[in-house]
């Protein structure tokens, strides 16, 4: 198990995690590590930090440890920009405020050698301090064929929406020049590591594996980059990029999964705009009207759709034909399972739509 692994951590003004999140990658047991740290022009002391710590690998004798500097451009112009400095075959991402488990990178090494083209597993929830919270993603362990079905697994249940717990080949990443054939889109600061994932994916020939164990801790706190206001035009444009992406990996044909993810992405919006304090997100306001334009793209196909349940066609009326109706039963969908249900969302561990 012999192979090098480049970690890529992008981090912005992050002076007060930086060093938890390194000290969690220095403890992995797999130990042929290449850790990236690109600082998008922070001007808190990140820096500071991340020069401290590779002082302390190089006295000790650790995994190496690098630092690059480039102007500030958002998250995916820095994964990029590690990804041009990564020399390991295979290749992983953290984000500086999250941590990583001491085995995730030697389990997902190993699904690799085995072939696979992506390795994942699970992410923990926890709060800033890194205690658990009570919302945990489901693990299953599953094994997909690239691209198609497992295209569909990653739209339809919509894991692997976060890269942290991920490992790639640097072989369907970058040429033999170093040139991407694979990159996160620059002009987007939302899911674009969704983007990324299904991008990746599409030019895949062998299979996706999930492994069922939390590798990565995801720390929510006020002002982390996943934490913060979402744009309705960022997600509008980020989902139209992933569903061409399903499109031609199809041949084309649209399909049913595709449709319920459009209809789930725009019930994802609306309890965005609700979150972010927008009390009235209502048929009046731009962001009604873009998501509107988004489910009318959709519905004919999706209402005939034999395969769409029909409690998600019901939801889909309501939201179209009754809007005070439908922001209630969006809201409601934070609370309840068989809410949730109706929109595709997943439930929360413990749930009744949870269990077998």
């Amino acid at each position: 198990m012999d192979v090098l692994v480049s970690v890529i951590i992008p981090a912005y003004q992050q002076e007060k995690w930086i060093g938890r999140c390194l000290r969690s990658v220095l403890a992995s047991s797999y130990r042929k590590l290449e850790i990236i740290v690109v600082n998008d022009e922070s001007t808190d002391k990140t820096e500071e930090v991340v020069q401290k710590y590779i002082r302390k690998t190089k006295a000790g004798g650790g995994p190496e440890l690098k630092l690059i500097n480039i102007p500030h451009g958002g998250p995916a112009r820095a994964r990029n920009a590690g990804l041009r400095e990564a020399r390991g075959q295979f290749i992983g991402f953290l984000d500086a405020d999250d941590m990583m488990g001491a085995q995730m990178i030697g389990r997902l090494v190993k699904s690799l050698l085995r072939g696979n083209d992506l390795a994942a597993c699970g992410r923990q929830i926890c709060d800033e301090n890194g205690a658990p919270s009570r919302f945990q993603y489901p693990l299953r362990a599953k094994r997909r064929r690239c691209p198609g079905p497992a295209l569909e697994l990653v739209m339809w249940e919509q894991i692997l929406m976060s890269i942290a717990p991920i490992l790639f080949r640097r072989e369907i990443i970058l040429d033999e020049d170093g040139n991407l054939l694979v990159e996160f889109p620059e002009e987007i600061h939302e899911f674009e590591d969704f983007v990324f994932v299904c991008r990746y994916i599409s030019r895949c020939k062998g299979f996706l594996e999930v492994i069922p164990f939390y590798g990565t801790m995801y720390c929510k706190r006020a002002g982390s980059l996943t934490a913060k206001a979402r744009t309705v035009e960022e997600l509008r444009y980020a989902m139209q990029l992933i569903l061409d992406i399903g499109e031609r990996a199809g041949g084309g044909k649209i399909t049913a999964h595709k449709l319920q993810y459009a209809f789930r992405f725009m019930a994802f919006w609306y309890k965005e705009a609700l979150r972010c304090g927008k009390k009235d997100f209502s048929p009046g306001c731009e962001s009604w009207k873009v998501c509107m334009e988004e489910l009318e793209r959709y519905a004919g196909v999706f209402m005939s759709a034999e395969n769409v349940p029909c409690y998600q066609k019901l939801a889909m009326h309501i939201v179209r034909k009754h809007p005070g109706a439908g922001r209630i039963l969006i809201k409601a969908a934070g609370k309840l399972w068989f809410v949730r249900m109706a929109f595709g969302m997943r439930a929360k561990q413990g749930d009744g739509a949870g269990r077998k």
